[in-house]
């Protein structure tokens, strides 16, 4: 009996240790594992600070936070003023349901940024443009959903010939060229670093739009006569292409705060509201081709945000 109980004693005893010896395989294999995860969130980390440290200047967020002040949209309650007037004194009932209101960037033919206020209804797209420095109404245009053939939302894009990118990335060098020579050097004393990344030939590179935008087209496929295409006058053009305002990449607060001047949520509400009516319009996702080739006027008038109402020095305008 003595033998039976020594025996089983043994086996139990030798059934512990494999177990422990088991347990302590896991936890090795779960620390070498967690110290692996943990070596592969370290890299990743460090990726991304790399990544973050080789970022350049891109065209797609205009301004910075100092310059954005001097638009008078930027002031509290100017915006929402200013639409509720135009609200109150444009829209009448045979407009349609009132859907929504933006400030949004209206890019024309000739690839210049101006300011507009636009209103949508079930029926139509009012595009107003206002002046925000006397707070009144100077012109309006409807659209109507009826008439709309074509909606296409997108990348702003330009031909594969316009010399636009390159003017771009050559004026975008320049002024950070300038403004790290002048401006940082009179404030404080460049480090060797910033004095070797101050000629960096990536500032200098073609600069596309990367902005998105959103177009309403009502020309039937047609190509644009040469009279409208090179009369930078001309009111015939059979469609319109909006993009989001510069403030809303510096208001602050959430989403809501921003959606005032959200192309994406415009472009949502337009794509419902013709889904919604009985009309033939197409929706395209794909990328908006300005047709601008050289683009020295939209580039002086875009850089000097001559379409926006703001404070130039001892002047608005």
């Amino acid at each position: 009996m003595s033998d039976l109980l020594d025996d089983d004693l043994e086996f139990r005893i030798g059934t512990l240790q494999l177990s422990t010896d088991h347990a302590a395989t896991n936890t090795e294999n779960q620390r070498e594992k967690t110290s692996d995860a943990r070596e592969g969130q370290t890299n990743a980390q460090q990726g991304t600070e790399e990544a973050v440290q080789t970022v350049y200047p891109r065209y797609d967020v205009p301004f910075n936070r100092e310059n954005i002040k001097d638009f008078f949209t930027f002031r509290r309650g100017v915006v929402e003023n200013a639409i509720q007037e135009c609200i109150t004194a444009l829209l009448f009932p045979e407009d349609g349901e009132y859907l929504g209101s933006w400030l949004l960037t209206e890019i024309t033919l000739w690839d210049n940024e101006k300011e507009r206020i636009v209103l949508l209804t079930s029926r139509l797209v009012m595009t107003i443009k206002y002046d925000f420095i006397a707070m009144k109404q100077l012109d309006f245009k409807k659209t109507y959903l009826d008439d709309l053939d074509t909606i296409v939302i997108g990348e702003l894009v330009y031909p594969p010939s316009s010399l636009v990118p390159r003017l771009n990335g050559i004026a975008s060098g320049v002024t950070t060229v300038v403004k790290d020579c002048v401006i940082d050097r009179l404030c404080r004393r460049p480090s060797e670093a910033e004095e070797a990344k101050l000629f960096d030939p990536k500032y200098f590179e073609p600069r596309e739009r990367n902005l998105r935008g959103v177009r309403l087209m009502w020309n039937k496929g047609e190509a644009l006569p040469l009279k409208t295409v090179w009369n930078p006058f001309s009111q015939d053009v059979p469609f319109i292409t909006f993009a989001s305002h510069p403030i809303y990449w510096h208001k602050d607060g959430g989403v809501d705060e921003r959606s005032t001047y959200d192309m994406e949520l415009f472009a949502e509400k337009l794509q419902r509201a013709v889904e919604t009516a009985p009309s033939a319009c197409c929706i395209h996702h794909s990328p908006i081709v300005i047709q601008s080739y050289v683009g020295l006027t939209s580039l002086l008038h875009n850089k000097t945000s001559m379409g926006f109402f703001k404070v130039r020095g001892k002047f608005s305008f």
